[in-house]
């Protein structure tokens, strides 16, 4: 297998060649279905209008043989239908009664019959009997399969040579082109300055364009070579002293005199710190200090109880930068008197990670709400506020959803899944940012309202919520959802001081919602 498939990873004329038949061939399977279902259901619909005109022309012989209840007249307009391949089977008759049936049954799979009602020649408003056209399945079959197959093959005619026809102009536009253009370039030689030629036609297109970058790219990469060189001879001459570590560790590593002033730093440490390279530190004085941004006081502790005594001292402190924010975990040392070391490790992706996991904590992996750990903190943090200031007021919202398990049963979890998340954006629009919302599992959501809301106030908002909740959730073309939901309100500082009663209140207002018929909200009453 390895081997058939290595000449297609090796040669782009191939993979094109066997992409493009592969697309004609899915095009054309595709393109071949869709005619032969639009020649089928033409084909059809034209031979039942032709059993429509078939009833046209002998409806009024139909009328006279229906009112004179003539049986020999009927059969010859049967005998006569009859004559056309296209009718399988006639019936006329007039109720219960048989006036002429003529024709074969119909074996499975029979065409569905056509049926008109006769009206009297003389009384339009009365119905004398009713005409029954059974189509011959087989007739017709053989009609569609016959227009069926001339359109296939003309669209597969078509639909081959065009993809002849791409593979060919494929090849000598593009790929011959660019075969001899990647020959070049494996054998120049980029040190003696040795550059591509443009292929004879493509001055001004993509190729063209590409060989003049190839070219400009040889160019500056001579040019970065001999500064290369360059560069490297006065770095090796700097940085013997510090090869050995500053060249193998990823850590920044810098010195410090007793003044707090940087005597080395690494190239990690420069790049930690946002210190530009160029700065020489032998003729510029930069203080760590400087660098720490607001941890200068932290830092400046640290290094008085360094000169004090001989103990390691870490601190970690957090640079402010234009494109984000960074953390460091600094850790000196005194090796000797009146000179201080340090190694600085960069811990953002330690620390935003710690982060990621405390906010994953509180919250609702369905929704993306706050979650049951989230709520409670939350209303920790309100109790706290209101047992120092009693003023303080914030109203607490609990639902439960209607219906939901009827939908869930029905439609399976996936779909109950989604109208969970319908629900949660439901309720983000109609609070503001300030306020929470979160899932306490299941059906079951609150809202928490941040500081004092009037009582009107509130009732707009869960008015607002049932009104659409209410409304059908369209999950697809083939599935709607209708949900409600019951909900149970209560005030901190007026309903309840704490947060397991405040819980409480609003959970006991909602059941009474459910008990006055679902759908509805309630206060709690004191």
């Amino acid at each position: 297998m390895k081997l058939m498939m290595r000449p297609f990873r090796n040669r782009l004329a191939l993979r094109s060649a066997a992409l493009t038949l592969l697309a004609v061939a899915i095009l054309g399977a595709l393109s071949l279905i869709g005619a032969l279902l639009i020649s089928e259901s033409r084909e059809s619909a034209k031979q039942f209008k032709r059993l429509g005109a078939l009833l046209d022309t002998v409806e009024q012989t139909v009328q006279v043989a229906c009112f004179l209840d003539n049986r020999e007249l009927a059969a010859e307009v049967a005998n006569g239908l009859l004559a056309n391949p296209v009718v399988a089977r006639v019936r006329i008759h007039q109720g219960a009664k048989v006036l002429v049936e003529r024709g074969q049954v119909a074996s499975p799979p029979a065409a569905v019959p056509l049926e008109r009602g006769v009206k009297s020649p003389f009384m339009p408003d009365e119905e004398v009997c009713r005409i029954v056209l059974t189509p011959n399945a087989d007739e017709i079959r053989s009609a569609v399969l016959e227009a069926s197959l001339f359109t296939a093959a003309v669209l597969m005619l078509q639909l081959l040579g065009i993809g002849v026809a791409v593979i060919l102009v494929l090849i000598k536009v593009v790929t011959r082109p660019i075969t001899r253009l990647s020959r070049g370039i494996r054998g120049l030689a980029v040190e003696d300055g040795q550059k591509l030629e443009v292929p004879a036609g493509n001055e001004q297109d993509e190729l063209g364009r590409l060989v003049n970058s190839v070219n400009g790219m040889i160019d500056r990469l001579g040019s970065a070579l001999q500064s290369e060189r360059e560069q490297r001879l006065q770095r090796e001459r700097e940085e013997r002293r510090y090869r050995a570590i500053f060249d193998n560790v990823e850590a920044g590593i810098f010195e410090l005199d007793p003044d707090g002033r940087l005597v080395s730093a690494n190239p990690a440490f420069r790049r930690m710190f946002r210190l530009d390279p160029a700065v020489d530190l032998d003729s510029r004085s930069v203080l760590l200090r400087d660098l720490a941004g607001e941890a200068q006081v932290q830092l400046d502790t640290v290094l008085r109880c360094l000169q004090a005594d001989s103990a390691p001292r870490h601190i970690d402190v957090k640079l402010e930068f234009d494109d984000r924010a960074r953390w460091l975990s600094l850790l000196f040392n005194r090796f000797e008197e009146g000179r201080m070391q340090g190694v600085a490790n960069d811990i953002t992706e330690r620390y935003l990670a710690a982060n990621a996991a405390e906010e994953m904590a509180v919250t609702d992996s369905l929704t993306g709400l706050g979650n049951r750990r989230g709520l409670s903190r939350r209303l920790q943090a309100a109790v706290r506020i209101y047992q120092n200031d009693p003023g303080y007021r914030c109203t607490l919202i609990m639902l439960d959803l209607d219906r939901f398990k009827q939908a869930n049963d029905t439609f399976g979890h996936a779909v109950g899944d989604l109208v969970l998340q319908h629900v949660g954006e439901l309720l983000t629009e109609l609070v503001r940012k300030a306020d929470y919302v979160a899932r306490l599992g299941g059906d079951e959501f609150v809202v928490l309202l941040e500081g004092p809301v009037r009582r009107v106030d509130v009732e707009q908002i869960v008015s607002r919520f049932i009104k659409r909740v209410n409304e059908p959730y369209a999950v697809d073309d083939q599935i709607s959802v209708s949900v409600g939901a019951s909900l149970g309100i209560a005030v901190l500082g007026e309903d309840a001081g704490t947060e397991e009663t405040l819980l409480h209140m609003a959970d006991s207002a909602m059941y009474k919602a459910k008990q006055a018929g679902r759908n509805c909200y309630r206060f709690h009453q004191r």
